[in-house]
């Protein structure tokens, strides 16, 4: 899905913030649309258009600069747990 078939579906501002996008060229600018995937590649979110959004890039960028960042710490935490030791209580 393009940005203008986005732009048509669900309109001029940005999924995230409600503000207005700049599309405009050149692209690549803070205000710029962006297609955002609201489910990640690994959760099987690019080939699916009713996983697309219009969002700016500064937005889009954030977005995933959080994302990556949670992953991080959670890598560490369970790298943290394993070396401790402990493990789920039974159920």
């Amino acid at each position: 899905m393009s940005v203008k078939a986005l732009r048509a579906t669900f309109g001029p501002n940005c999924h995230w913030c409600g503000l207005p996008m700049d599309f405009d060229e050149p692209t690549g600018r803070p205000e710029s649309a962006t297609i955002e995937h609201l489910v990640d590649s690994t959760f099987g979110g690019v080939r699916s258009s009713k996983h697309r959004r219009l969002a700016h890039a500064a937005c889009n960028h954030a977005r995933n600069q959080f994302r990556q960042r949670a992953e991080r710490q959670f890598e560490q935490w369970i790298a943290e747990r394993k070396t401790s030791g402990k493990a789920l209580p039974e159920s």
